[in-house]
Parts: C-alpha cells; sequence; structure tokens
C-alpha cells in the first residue's frame, strides 16, 4: 500500500497545534504545540483576538508541512462556545490569511471522536470497562462524563464544570470573599446534582479520566497510554489555594507547565467529586487526547470509529426516547419502514448514508415532545431536541433532526414558517425529502397498533408511488391519516403516494 503523508492543525482556545502523521500507519513524524493563546472571560474559545497570533503559528506550520512534503493539509476546530455568526467571521478570517479552511467541530463531536480513540486504542479498555466504566473527560468550558456498560456506551452527561470555567469564578469569588473554597465546592456539587441519584447505584465500577494532563504526566510512564492513580489521590483535603500556590511541592517530580496551572485546582475538585459519588473500585488516567481522536477518526477516515460513532448516536437517541416515554413498538416500527423507504428511493431523493442516519435518529426522537402534551407534540419535539445535542453529531445534523421532527406531523415546511425560511438554503431541501419520508411512514401506524407487516413499493409511469401494504387489519385509520400528510410528499418528491391495501 502506498505511504502518504497528512497534517493535522487543530485550533483551541488556549493552543493551535500540528501533528503530520505517515499513513495508513498513523506512526506519528513531529507534533508542535504553539506558545499559550489567551482564553477569554466572556466567551473562552477567543480566537478573533488571538488572530494574528494563530496566523502566525500556522504560518510555521505550513513550512514544516513543506519540509516533510506533506501531501493533505486537515484543518479543525473547536467550537467551543463560539456562536455561528462569529464562528463564521473567524474562519473567513483564517482562510484570507492562512489559506486554509477550517472545520469547526462542537463538542459533542469531539467527545465522540476521543471517545472512539479511547475504545480502539486503549488495550485494556475491554478489561476496565467489563461491569461499569466512567469516561471523565475535563475541557475548558465543560466537563463531560460517559456511562460504558459491559464494554458498550450507553449515555453521556455534560455538566458546567470546564477548568477555565471555575477559575474564572474562583477569580470573581475572590474580590468579594476571602475564602471561595466552600462556594467552589458547593458550585461544584450543584451541578453534579441532577445525576447523583444514577451515578451511586452502579457497582463494580471504574473511573477512567481524561484530558488530565498533569495528573496523566505524574502517574502515566513514557511511552505508556494509561495508569492506575490510588484511589486515596482524590481523596486528599486539598484547598483552591494550596493546590494552585504549592502545586510544585504538592506535585513533586511533575512537571507543570504554566498554562495547567490555573486548571489543576478545578480538574482536581471536580474528579475527586466524581470518584466520591461513583465510588470506583479503580482509579485510571489516559493521556489519549483530543487530536488522538481527531487523527485516529475524521483526519484518516477510520471507518471502525464512524461505525462506533453511529453506534454511539443511535444510543444517546434511544435514551433520549426512553427517558421521554416513547412507544417503542411504534418506533420500531416507523424506523424499520422508513429506511426501507429512503433505500427504495435513493434514485429519486439522491441523499448518501449520513443523511440516512439522520433520518433514523429522526425516526427514534420525533414522538417524544408528548411528554409535554399530545397537542403540538411536534413543536414540542423540536425544542426538546435543539436543547438536547446527541454525541457525535454537529450542531447543523442535529438542527436537522430537530426541524425533520417538527414536521413530521401537520406542519409542512414552507416559507409561511419561519422556522424553515431561517434555516440555511443547503439544510432547507434535506429536511424537506427527509420529513416526507417520516410523514408517509408515520401515517402508516397512526392507530399505533403494527397492523401493516410488510410494505412493497412500485413507481408508476404516470408519476405515482404505490405502496402496497399487507397488513393484518383494516387500515380505516391509516389511510384516513395517509390522506392528510401524504400531500407534503408530492410537494416534495412530485410523485403522488398512493396506498393500496393487501390482505394476508
Amino acid at each position: 500500500m502506498n505511504k502518504s503523508i497528512t497534517a493535522v492543525i487543530f485550533l483551541e482556545p488556549d493552543q493551535v497545534c500540528l501533528r503530520i502523521l505517515e499513513l495508513p500507519s498513523q506512526k506519528v513524524l513531529d507534533d508542535v504545540h504553539s506558545s499559550p493563546l489567551m482564553v477569554g472571560t466572556d466567551k473562552i474559545a477567543n480566537y478573533a483576538e488571538n488572530m494574528p497570533a494563530i496566523v502566525n503559528n500556522i504560518a510555521g506550520f505550513k513550512q514544516l508541512t513543506k519540509d516533510y512534503q506533506v501531501d493533505k493539509i486537515a484543518f479543525y476546530g473547536a467550537l467551543e462556545d463560539l456562536d455561528s455568526v462569529t464562528a463564521q467571521y473567524v474562519a473567513d478570517q483564517l482562510e484570507v490569511r492562512t489559506d486554509l479552511k477550517i472545520k469547526w467541530l462542537n463538542n459533542s463531536q469531539l467527545m465522540a471522536q476521543t471517545t472512539s480513540c479511547v475504545v480502539t486504542k486503549l488495550d485494556r479498555f475491554a478489561e476496565l470497562s467489563k461491569h461499569c466504566l466512567y469516561l471523565v473527560s475535563l475541557g475548558l468550558n465543560t466537563m463531560t462524563l460517559a456511562f460504558f456498560h459491559h464494554g458498550n456506551f450507553e449515555t453521556l452527561w455534560e455538566l458546567d464544570l470546564g477548568s477555565e470555567r471555575i477559575s474564572q469564578l474562583v477569580e470573581r469569588l475572590r474580590q468579594t470573599t476571602t475564602n471561595p473554597q466552600e462556594i467552589i465546592q458547593d458550585y461544584i456539587n450543584s451541578k453534579f446534582g441532577y445525576i447523583a441519584p444514577e451515578l451511586t447505584q452502579k457497582k463494580k465500577t471504574v473511573l477512567l479520566v481524561q484530558n488530565a494532563q498533569t495528573i496523566g504526566r505524574r502517574f502515566i510512564k513514557q511511552g505508556e497510554r494509561l495508569a492506575e492513580v490510588p484511589t486515596d489521590f482524590f481523596k486528599q483535603k486539598f484547598t483552591m489555594e494550596s493546590l494552585q500556590n504549592r502545586a510544585s511541592e504538592i506535585w513533586s517530580d511533575t512537571p507543570i507547565e504554566d498554562r495547567h496551572r490555573a486548571w489543576l485546582a478545578p480538574n482536581y475538585l471536580v474528579v475527586s467529586r466524581a470518584q466520591e459519588l461513583i465510588n470506583p473500585m479503580n482509579v485510571f488516567v489516559t493521556n489519549i487526547s483530543v487530536m488522538d481522536g481527531l487523527t485516529n477518526g475524521i483526519a484518516v477516515r477510520n471507518e471502525q470509529s464512524q461505525k462506533q460513532i453511529d453506534d454511539m448516536i443511535r444510543t444517546s437517541a434511544d435514551d433520549l426516547a426512553q427517558r421521554y416515554g416513547i412507544d417503542t413498538k411504534h418506533m420500531e416500527f416507523v424506523s424499520k419502514l422508513a429506511l426501507q423507504l429512503f433505500d427504495q428511493l435513493q434514485p429519486i431523493h439522491r441523499l448518501g448514508d449520513h443523511e440516512r442516519l439522520l433520518l433514523e435518529i429522526a425516526t427514534k426522537v420525533d414522538d417524544i415532545g408528548n411528554f409535554i402534551n399530545q397537542r403540538g407534540h411536534y413543536r414540542h419535539s423540536a425544542y426538546i431536541l435543539r436543547a438536547n445535542p446527541m454525541i457525535g453529531l454537529s450542531d447543523e445534523d442535529n438542527r436537522i433532526i430537530a426541524e425533520v421532527a417538527r414536521y413530521h406531523s401537520t406542519e409542512s415546511p414552507t416559507a409561511m414558517q419561519a422556522h424553515y425560511r431561517h434555516l440555511d438554503d443547503d439544510i432547507q431541501l434535506t429536511i424537506a425529502k427527509l420529513a416526507a419520508i417520516l410523514r408517509v411512514v408515520d401515517a402508516l401506524d397512526d392507530s399505533r397498533q403494527q397492523k401493516i407487516k410488510k410494505i412493497d413499493l412500485k413507481l408508476t409511469d404516470d408519476g405515482k408511488l404505490k405502496i402496497r401494504a399487507t397488513a393484518t387489519d383494516d387500515l380505516v385509520l391509516e389511510k384516513w391519516s395517509f390522506g392528510l400528510k401524504a400531500s407534503l410528499f408530492k410537494d416534495v418528491y412530485g410523485i403522488e403516494p398512493i396506498l393500496v391495501e393487501r390482505g394476508d
């Protein structure tokens, strides 16, 4: 197999990094990190203010890629807490000044890539997750906590416990109180509060800590990916002041970068509280980083990694559906037939595998709004989905799923609908195509009794789509609902769907 060299540039709020890889082996040829960038106080992602430093570093990176005769440069950025408009401004400035087009990734996508890397690259992962495993991933703005059971991903929580956020809170508290320690502890406890009952229920658990650079340097040996941390390590009663001011004394023989010194105390206190609630049998730390996740996944198109992420997305959707009490049998019916319809209509809609996945996810969660009120449930579904982005999906993907759920019932995506009118042009048609399929299939189980056991499709010469349904009971209600919901399909595809009932 021919070898090639790829470079990955990753922009984070506190630094910009370069990794040069030989493919397909993924051998790391060089790893370069910039000097610290200035983190913002309002928005942590302070890219606009750091633009001169970012551009200067990338210029040096590009020269290095020439020296290595790099075939391809992939440029990614952590969206963090950046709003969409500012992200577009920053992306445009970067492209003009560096001639590189950045791809923004939200925290959910980065977490999915990194988690997939932990699962595939950590030799002992199967052993550690044999029973229950919690993966704590520390970030600047948020902390994520993923739960694995018998080696399989089950759920994820994102908490406002980022190291920089807590550090900024400490600085503000110091201006009003002489001892912020107790307040910070209460703050951390409050953020864990709503998930605490779940964390305390599991037995035979393992706690795995990620993105804790200083802790990793203390315990992980050179060339290794994992180390066990003594269970009493996070039980020591350090104060904020002692963790920060006496860092060199407390963390003897551990090199501490200046940029990480302020984050040491918040990270320690957050992990300490997580351990207190989870009460694990063992605690481990890994140095697998976000950059590792990127290079293992999307940067080199790792099919195994993408399959794992797709499965995590499906699991997240199932978890959300269960949380809001959906009708499982109806969901499975709609999901199966919607994907069948999608596959057979592929030459007409010309959408790809990714859109197929988005349709599948929409079929799982389109009815969660019933938890609030059956009347207008599709609108409730949409805003619940907007407020609960799923792991591994981009902001655009989450928006598509939410809007497909909004239009799966009675409302249609037209210029009269403000939500649809304000969407980007490039996703409006995708939403309409997926919603049209979902609406037709949803009508086939309007009674919620799964009367239809099989469907066959046939496109006629006169522009009609005959859906022959083999049923175990009469379809009076389904035919009535189908007649109401079929118009969107005809508007979008120019094909009139017709439901034809066939008995067993």
